[in-house]
């Protein structure tokens, strides 16, 4: 259990107010520490982050009593009261208790406070789900101590004890959802007198409510992820993953363009947006940056139809990324694995801008061949591209894919945009193309 070391930005909304009332004293409840749900492995588990908590008691309401003892606690008021209502917290305390008890429990939460690089780190995990808590109930008794050899003057310290509820919620960032919800109980006693102790029970509470939370198994099971069909196909670097061989095109692009654009996609991340294509009935590429560290997002096909994606490879230097998909007579593209030749003609298709741009294709040709700051080859072409084409397909003259579109240069489209050759994104991505059907080989 965490010590009581933690301060509160909490005192802005507890207010002690000293009004003479009767005797009564609050009850605290004592609430047992369950035991946390063994997790053998976090990874198994989607990560989750607290999002907000919010404190609903109304305004005035009895929330503790003072108690006295001789010499050491002298009450201003026998009764302690909530006056500010419902509050929003936006204090990072209760981030960093909830961080703190999930993590000891082996949950994948998301948040530490100690990284002092949040946001900034190219392999920063984001959370698949969001976790709201909302503080009710809360009952405590204080001791307000005094100096006995001060003429009784208080000392601005307080000892006790403390309960409260919290009322969870789990939002599903990619369902845009609450898909759970639940209730826990905490309780506390300080017995070291300290300043805001008062503030200090509330929160010690709030953990002692999030180590019981750690104990609901429905909550894990909820947070468990569903496991690949494709056996091993996650190990990139032990696992070859081999894809059927299909005869490139030979007439022109626009005699192939109904089946181009049946086996383009939309990649939807819950953040934003970004572009894909399938290499085999069940896996489409796309760029790394589009699903950074997200395992599951909606992929749209391009007659609007969403079915379920999972990121199951990855390649953050070369900024390519493998998504699976449930088979279902999704057709895939060609590619060709001849390198492109400078002034050749080129075409990009994907989702520009706005998800109803899907299937937009421009044209282009190419301008030279570069090595970006990892010494990565990059075909530059001028062929338009704009935020949501990422890991769209790049295409030559007839409608193979040659490469995978990545990146250009400033916010707009200046023709001096940047694509990942196919054989060097397959080649990262431990794919080869072979008369199989789709087989996963390990060597």
């Amino acid at each position: 259990m965490s010590g009581f070391a933690r301060t509160a930005e909490l005192a802005a909304s507890l207010v002690i107010v000293a009004v003479l009332a009767g005797c009564q004293t609050v009850q605290v409840a004592k609430v047992p520490q369950k035991q946390p749900v063994f997790i053998d492995n976090r990874n198994e588990l989607a990560p989750i982050k607290l999002n907000r908590v919010s404190v609903k008691m109304r305004r005035g309401a009895v929330i503790g009593s003072y108690k006295f003892v001789p010499f050491t606690c002298i009450p201003r008021s026998p009764k302690v009261y909530w006056n500010q209502g419902r509050i929003r917290m936006k204090s990072m305390e209760f981030s960093d208790i909830f961080f703190e008890e999930l993590d000891n429990a082996n949950f994948n939460v998301v948040g530490d406070p100690d990284n002092l690089f949040a946001g900034a780190t190219r392999d920063e995990i984001k959370p698949e789900y969001l976790v709201g808590g909302q503080i009710e109930n809360i009952r405590m008794n204080l001791c307000d101590h005094i100096n006995p050899f001060n003429r009784g003057q208080h000392t601005e310290t307080q000892s006790g004890s403390a309960s409260s509820t919290v009322t969870w919620q789990v939002f599903s960032v990619f369902n845009k959802e609450v898909v759970y919800q639940t209730k826990t109980d905490g309780s506390i006693t300080l017995d070291q007198e300290m300043p805001d102790g008062a503030i200090t029970l509330i929160t010690e509470a709030f953990a002692e409510a999030a180590v019981n939370l750690a104990a609901d198994e429905k909550l894990v099971a909820l947070l468990k992820k569903q496991p690949s069909t494709v056996a091993d196909i996650t190990d990139v670097k032990h696992t070859k993953l081999r894809i059927g061989h299909l005869p490139l095109y030979e007439t022109t692009i626009t005699d192939n363009i109904d089946h181009i654009r049946r086996a383009v996609v939309t990649v939807e991340t819950g953040t934003g947006h970004g572009s894909g294509f399938f290499i085999s009935p069940g896996l489409i590429m796309t760029n790394y940056h589009v699903v950074k560290n997200t395992g599951l997002m909606k992929v749209r096909l391009i007659t609007g139809r969403k079915v379920l994606g999972e990121v199951v490879r990855r390649h953050p230097e070369r900024d390519v990324a493998l998504i699976q998909v449930e088979k279902g007579g999704h057709l895939p593209l060609p590619l060709r694995m001849e390198p492109l030749k400078i002034t050749e003609e080129v075409f990009a298709i994907g989702s520009p801008l706005y998800k109803k741009y899907a299937g937009t294709v421009t044209k282009g040709i190419v301008s030279k061949f570069r090595n970006n700051k990892y010494g990565l080859e990059d075909i530059q072409a001028d062929v338009d591209i704009q935020g949501g084409n990422s890991g769209g397909a790049l295409l030559d003259t007839h409608g193979n894919v040659v490469g995978v579109t990545y990146a250009g240069i400033g916010e707009y489209s200046v023709g001096m945009n940047f694509f990942i050759p196919i054989y060097d994104a397959l080649d990262k991505l431990n794919i080869s193309i072979e008369d199989t059907r789709g087989l996963v080989v390990k060597d």
